[in-house]
Order: C-alpha cells, then sequence, then structure tokens
C-alpha cells in the first residue's frame, strides 16, 4: 500500500465582555498522561522597579512545588496550593523525561493558583525541542492600558488568549502546540521536550511593562510585593507523548476505518495520512535552477512503520524513483531532507511517495 503526496475536550465557557472564550483543564482531566519532572526556577524580584542592593525576591515555594500533578482544590483554609512563585519577569523551564507531543486539540495546560475567576496572573509560555532555542506562543491582551491594575485588582479573562493562568487554581489554561507550527517552522511540534513559563510584569511603565505578540503592553495586577509575588506556578501537564507507531498516531487524530487507511486523506489537505505521519504534516518543496532540481522535505526520525521517496513523472501516470540525484539530510530528530536531482528537458512532475 502506498501513498502520495502532490475529543474529548472538558471546556468552561465564561461569558464576559472579551472576545476570547475561557477554556479551561480540570487538574484530574484523565486526558493528562505527563506531568513536569523537574523544573530549573529563575526567580525574579517583588518589584522589579526597585533595583537597591536590598532588592527583596519572592520565597513561596521551590522548584519541587512545580513537579508532578497540579492541586485539584485549594487545600484547608484557603491554602494556595504547593505553588512556586516566579516574582516579576521570573521564570521556570520545564522539563518532560518522555516528550510531548501534538494532537487534536489541546497538548498541554498550565496551572496557576487564582483563587476566583478574575484576581489572575499572567504568563508568557514558550516551548522547545531541543532545550536551547525556544519559541512563544504570540499573545493577545486587549486589557485597558489607561490605568493601572493594582496589585490585587481584577481581570476580565475574555480580553487575553495564550497566556497563562486567565482560569482560576484547580484547572489549567491549555496551549496547542500546532498554533506554532506556521509561526516557527524549526521547532519539532511533535517532539517538545521543555515548556518554559516567564512571569508577565504588568506595569504600564515603559521601562518595565511586559508586551504582548502584537506590541500592546500587558496589563495585570502591579505591584505583588510580597513572598509569593508574581505568577504563582502549580505545575505543568500534558496529553500526549510522542507518537512513535502509525496506530497511535491514528488514535490520537481520532481516526477510525477508512480514514484510518495509510493512504486516506481525511482532512483534505492533500497529505495522505502515511505521509503526514512520517513528516508532520508537511509538503514537498521544490525549486528549479539551470541544470538541477532541489527538492525538501523534513522527516520524523523517531517515527517508525514507513518510508518516503521521491518519485518523478512526465506524463502523472507511469511514475518512477528519482535516479541520479544525491540525498542529504540535516538533524538527528527532525531531519531536514534535501534531494537534488539532474533537471530533464521538458515538463517533469515530482512527488513524494511513502509505503509501510
Amino acid at each position: 500500500m502506498k501513498s502520495y503526496l502532490l475529543v474529548f475536550q472538558v471546556f468552561v465557557n465564561v461569558a464576559l465582555a472579551g472576545p476570547f472564550p475561557v477554556q479551561s483543564i480540570p487538574a484530574d482531566d484523565p486526558r493528562i498522561l505527563l506531568w513536569a519532572d523537574a523544573v530549573v526556577l529563575e526567580r525574579g524580584p517583588q518589584d522589579i522597579a526597585y533595583t537597591g542592593e536590598d532588592q527583596i525576591f519572592p520565597s513561596f515555594g521551590d522548584e519541587n512545588s512545580a513537579v508532578g500533578p497540579a492541586d485539584v482544590t485549594f487545600g484547608d483554609g484557603g491554602d494556595p496550593f504547593p505553588v512556586v512563585s516566579l516574582g516579576d519577569e521570573g521564570s521556570a523551564t520545564i522539563t518532560f523525561t518522555s516528550p510531548i507531543t501534538d494532537i487534536a486539540g489541546p497538548d498541554f495546560a498550565v496551572f496557576e493558583n487564582a483563587f476566583n475567576s478574575s484576581f489572575l496572573e499572567l504568563a508568557h509560555v514558550e516551548v522547545s525541542s531541543d532545550g536551547e532555542n525556544f519559541f512563544r506562543f504570540p499573545s493577545i491582551s486587549l486589557t485597558q492600558t489607561s490605568t493601572q491594575i493594582p496589585g490585587f485588582g481584577t481581570l476580565d479573562p475574555t480580553n487575553i488568549h495564550n497566556l497563562a493562568g486567565k482560569v482560576p487554581g484547580g484547572s489549567g489554561t491549555p496551549f496547542d502546540l500546532a498554533e506554532l507550527r506556521k509561526h516557527h517552522p524549526t521547532l519539532d511540534i511533535h517532539r517538545v521536550t521543555h515548556v518554559r513559563v516567564i512571569d508577565v510584569v504588568g506595569s504600564l511603565s515603559v521601562a518595565h511593562r511586559s508586551v504582548d505578540s502584537l506590541g500592546n503592553p500587558i496589563n495585570d495586577p502591579y505591584p505583588t510585593e510580597h513572598e509569593f509575588g508574581g505568577f504563582d506556578l502549580d505545575a505543568v501537564g500534558a496529553f500526549a507523548p510522542v507518537l512513535t507507531s502509525y496506530a497511535a498516531w491514528t488514535v490520537s487524530r481520532n481516526l477510525v476505518g477508512n480514514d484510518a487507511l495509510p493512504t486516506a486523506d481525511p482532512d483534505q489537505d492533500g497529505i495522505p495520512n502515511l505521509i503526514a505521519y512520517l513528516t508532520g504534516d508537511t509538503a514537498l518543496a521544490i525549486e528549479s535552477a539551470a541544470t538541477q532540481v532541489i527538492l525538501r522535505f523534513q522527516r520524523l526520525a523517531y517515527r517508525a512503520g514507513g518510508t518516503l521517496r521521491v518519485e518523478t513523472s512526465s506524463t502523472l501516470d507511469h511514475w518512477q524513483p528519482l535516479v541520479g540525484a544525491t540525498v542529504e539530510e540535516a538533524g538527528e530528530h527532525l531531519v531536514q531532507v534535501t534531494v537534488t536531482g539532474p533537471r530533464s528537458s521538458g515538463r517533469r512532475f515530482y512527488r513524494l511517495a511513502a509505503e509501510p
């Protein structure tokens, strides 16, 4: 069998004024299969505007407070959970021993300890597939910027998009890795090893403010001059580990029957299932020069169960493997493949083929 290339979700919706729905993942959601295994903490100060030698840093919690499962409810006596407070512009880099992957719908959730749906502290979220290069989710804040929200002020979560901390404690803010594909093509969304959470400095001061992906200042409670100042990270949970078999991949996409066949194209994007599985849903790119043709595609080295090859035809009817070509590969997990072959006279067609 050959292929060619020419949810279940639990949401809480809050009817408020802004355009962004409030979606949350319960801490006991059975879809969460992976929790953070380790955390590297870099705290920021209680007040970033104060630069004196006696600058104070938050002291609530430590790295271990963000490892493992999130807390389902507040503890006795209003305990704000065993969280770690990041301080202004502080960060926590979370590691998953088993890398996480992109599946249908949200892929992971970040848990904070807000005690209701309006007293919120926000954070940027970034991911990495190598632990060195991090890519940020494009965020939007439509909160007014004419008046500073004070330290214990409130926010409308429907004015906030792609920032962690927009839901109460006991639930997490979901993030979908698929959103990053078009923004960061070098990120392997099918094998993410790290998640980084960075406190948003809600100050409207030009010197210290945080901005969203559109350059808008993000107004959130500021200052928070206490031991649990800044974003309070409870946990990060993910829905699926890296998929290394075709069968697991079809299950993750809820494909059944004929839609699960290697040759099928259920989403009608022009990429048959087996090629989508082996390449991470990427297409074949072609460049033509005076004497040669250059074809580029990517493959996911950790996905077993199929092989890829480039084929050529002059009629679109009779296809043959491309011969006389050189193949170069770069990368360990997300492999960039470059195939360079001689350019033939007349019209020529090329396609990526896959077979189990």
